[in-house]
């Protein structure tokens, strides 16, 4: 059995960094205001240009590093919002690291990074990882399914626990949705 980097469908470039977040308790409404931009890099799919205009470093770092250097200096209030927005964009292409065009339009070739660990038991146990990783062309990557094999796996994981933890996924829902509503009621309010 072999288990390998598979490409990742946006429902899991949103949900795995929300959950990190969220389990380092980080301030659970901007968490999930913002995780949508978890997803914004593979837009560049619409362009013919899938792992390489969204997931190269102008969009991802520095468009995100101007807005912290603007938070830190101008408005100290901004400055978690903007760490989380870099977090979310910069997690998908961590996540993406199958293939990125990380240079582009400078370099258009993909940087990858393609980590598989073996596992077998016939003939006695064996255990092994193996590493690839380096440059390659740039391959059209195409789009993706919205939710793939693993990501469905991650919903059934999900609705499995939230049966286990009734209580407390009620009281998270809950909050959540109290966080949401009040943030865009707020923003309701100032237009």
């Amino acid at each position: 059995m072999t288990f390998a980097v598979s490409e990742m469908d946006p429902f899991q470039h949103l949900l795995l960094p929300l959950m990190f977040l969220l389990a380092i308790r980080i301030d659970h409404r901007r968490a999930i205001i913002f995780a949508p931009l978890a997803v914004l890099p593979d837009f560049d799919a619409l362009f013919d240009l899938h792992r390489a205009l969204g997931h190269s470093f102008i969009p991802l770092l520095v468009m995100p590093m101007a807005i912290l250097v603007y938070a830190r200096f101008r408005r100290p209030e901004w400055l978690l919002s903007a760490l989380i927005v870099q977090f979310y964009l910069a997690s998908h292409v961590v996540l993406d690291m199958g293939g990125v065009a990380f240079l582009w339009p400078i370099i258009s070739e993909q940087f990858y990074f393609e980590p598989a660990i073996t596992f077998a038991v016939e003939g006695g146990f064996s255990l092994g990882f193996s590493l690839d990783y380096g440059m390659r062309e740039l391959v059209d990557m195409g789009t993706t399914r919205f939710l793939s094999d693993a990501g469905a796996a991650l919903v059934l994981l999900g609705v499995l626990m939230t049966a286990v933890f009734r209580r407390e996924a009620r009281d998270a829902l809950s909050k959540a949705w109290t966080a949401v509503s009040e943030t865009f009621l707020n923003i309701l309010r100032r237009t």
